[in-house]
């Protein structure tokens, strides 16, 4: 009995430890694709909010809005971007910035 009552505690520490690993490796989502957003943006000044800074000619979103994992949740940026290409008027599938 006391065996079995060991066994079970170490599956259940087993499976606690992979558990936090995957959602520590996945919290900032599948890994985007090289140059994500620059694939289909020619020109970011175009699709930038007014109160965004000064990019010149195209240094990468991801430059200055890369995704913290150890926060575990969504950037405001992440929330945005997602937001804008699901809903919009051109929907994108994740696999479009995703290397899924």
């Amino acid at each position: 009995m006391v065996t079995l009552k060991k066994t079970g505690i170490y599956f259940c520490a087993i499976m606690l430890s992979c558990a936090v690993l995957s959602t520590a490796a996945m919290a900032g989502g599948p890994p985007l694709k090289q140059n994500a957003c620059g694939a289909c943006h020619k020109d970011y000044g175009a699709i930038m909010p007014k109160k965004h800074p000064d990019m010149g000619k195209g240094a990468p979103c991801l430059t200055c809005h890369a995704p913290d994992a150890a926060r575990g949740e969504a950037t405001k940026f992440s929330t945005e971007v997602h937001k804008v290409h699901q809903t919009g008027k051109i929907k994108q599938e994740c696999s479009a910035c995703h290397a899924l």
